[in-house]
């Protein structure tokens, strides 16, 4: 198994490895916490958005782009998750 020291998003466990990939704090800076698909501006993307939501999404894509089957799938997105700031 291979890890990275590539930054994860704390909201979805996206790896965060470019520039580009951070979201941005109200005044345009870099936030070091939380992906551009998750916070830009200084606020969420999606405030709304609950940790099964994200969990499906995830899960979904693994899915589509690994071939993972759905049930370890789900378990994994949800186990990457749970330790994550947003969702304590």
């Amino acid at each position: 198994m291979t890890t990275s020291d590539a930054p994860v998003c704390q909201s979805c466990a996206m790896p965060m490895s470019k520039s580009a990939e951070f979201g941005t704090h109200a005044d345009g800076s870099k936030h070091d916490e939380f992906c551009t698909y998750c916070f830009q501006k200084g606020e969420f993307t999606a405030p709304d958005s609950t940790i099964q939501d994200i969990a499906d999404f995830n899960a979904n894509m693994m899915v589509k782009e690994f071939n993972m089957p759905e049930d370890q799938a789900k378990t994994a997105a949800m186990e990457a998750l749970t330790g994550l700031k947003r969702w304590q």
